[in-house]
Order: structure tokens, then C-alpha cells, then sequence
């Protein structure tokens, strides 16, 4: 996190690398392994590079989609980053193109969402409602009690894993700090009460922070009523 938060009033430099023809799958024009390993191999001497000519730059993220798998850097030294990764892309023999982006206008779609509130990054209104996958994990039973209670408040269905005892649900959610804060904090203390955890896919810390026998963080926990509004409701008469 600590990356992230210096990288968030830094360029992001999204590279974009062409396959070949012969690396992509001729029905889905997906990256054969040929292909992703090519992919890898310049991502890790690019890296190389970096290093060795200590230009100021952090990884931030990978992509994968369209045929091919698409690299995110926030770089101080824009004009030297540039100029390194060219270089080794040539020596790669790959076609690159470069954009220059804020974190801000790329974060729906690298980070996690409680990463986006936890840096307070400005993202475009378009994008401030996601679908947005969720998963859980538990009992079969539990799994199936769980999975009604959400369809009521609004998520869809999209499969179990039996073997892996894994429900996945989706539902269009907003990403922004406050908004993705109260999705967690409705769905995480359901999850527990009916003995399941949430995997914590869009979560800085991950999984472990939702395991039964760990305490529940409590960002997490919903706010609790005032003794006064349990004993005496919302307001007098």
C-alpha cells in the first residue's frame, strides 16, 4: 500500500505490447504460453533495465485482454522510462505503444476497490459504478442460506464451486471510498453470521483478514445503534 500511495501523484505509464501472429489462439486470440512467456521475458528484463540504470519507477499492475497482456508503471522519470522500455522492447522484438495516464483514470480497473477510497483517488463519474464480482466461502448449506440472502439485496447468481466450497455473486456496486466502505460493511457481517467468510478479492489485505477465527477487522463491522436509539427508537413522539 505503501507503494501505491507514492505512486498515486505520479504518471502511470500503461504499455501495450503487440504479439505475433503465430502467439495468439486462432479461436479466442487469446496468448498461447509461447506467447505469455515472450510476454514475461520482457517484462522481466525491462525490469532488469530499470534497475541498472536506476531510473525511478514502481510496477503497478498487469492486464490481460483484446490478445494481449498490458503492463502499468508509475514512473518519476517519465522521458527515461519511456526511452528504457522502447529500448527493450526493440530488443524484444515487439511493437510497444505507450500511454500516460493518473492513477485516478486507470484505478476501476487495476486495483482493488478499497484500494481506490483508501488512497482518496478521483475517478471519472462513468466509472464510479462497477459490476463487481464477489466471492464466498463455506459450508455447502451455509453457502446456499447465503446466497438467498444476497439475491434479496440485489446480487446475482453466478455459480458455486463445489469442490473449492466457493460461492460467486456479482452485483453493480460504487468503488469509491464511502460507497465500496458500505457494500463491506453489509455483505462482510452477513457472510459471518451465516458461518461463511468473504475472500476479500477487492480488499488491500486480503482473505485472511475474514477467516472464521480470526476477529472481524472492525472497519468491517456495521455501526452500531446508541443504547438510547435501541430503548427509545429513531426519535420521540
Amino acid at each position: 500500500m505503501a507503494l501505491l500511495r507514492a505512486a498515486a501523484s505520479l504518471p502511470v505509464l500503461l504499455l501495450k505490447l503487440t504479439p505475433r501472429a503465430n502467439e495468439l489462439t486462432p479461436r479466442d486470440a487469446l496468448l498461447t504460453p509461447k506467447g505469455s512467456s515472450r510476454n514475461y521475458a520482457f517484462f522481466e528484463r525491462l525490469c532488469e533495465e530499470l534497475i541498472t540504470a536506476s531510473c525511478p519507477a514502481c510496477y503497478i499492475a498487469e492486464q490481460h485482454g483484446d490478445g494481449r497482456r498490458d503492463f502499468y508503471f508509475a514512473a518519476e522519470d517519465v522521458v527515461g522510462f519511456q526511452r528504457i522500455a522502447r529500448a527493450t522492447a526493440e530488443a524484444s522484438a515487439f511493437p510497444l505503444a505507450v500511454e500516460q495516464h493518473s492513477l485516478g483514470a486507470v484505478a476501476a480497473l487495476i486495483l482493488p476497490a478499497e484500494a481506490i477510497g483508501d488512497l482518496n483517488l478521483e475517478i471519472a463519474a462513468s466509472a464510479r459504478i462497477r459490476p463487481t464480482r464477489f466471492e464466498f466461502w463455506g459450508a455447502e448449506t451455509s453457502l446456499a442460506k447465503l446466497r438467498a440472502e444476497l439475491e434479496k439485496r440485489g446480487y446475482r447468481f453466478l455459480g458455486v464451486e463445489a469442490f473449492a466450497r466457493e460461492l460467486h455473486m456479482v452485483k453493480d456496486v460504487p468503488i469509491d471510498g464511502e460507497g465500496f466502505g458500505s457494500v463491506l460493511k453489509e455483505i462482510v457481517p452477513l457472510a459471518r453470521s451465516l458461518q461463511c467468510s468473504y475472500r476479500g478479492t477487492e480488499t488491500v489485505e486480503g482473505h485472511e483478514q475474514f477467516l472464521l477465527t480470526n476477529p472481524l477487522p472492525e472497519r468491517y463491522t456495521a455501526p452500531r445503534a446508541s443504547i438510547f436509539r435501541r430503548m427509545f427508537g429513531r426519535g420521540g413522539s
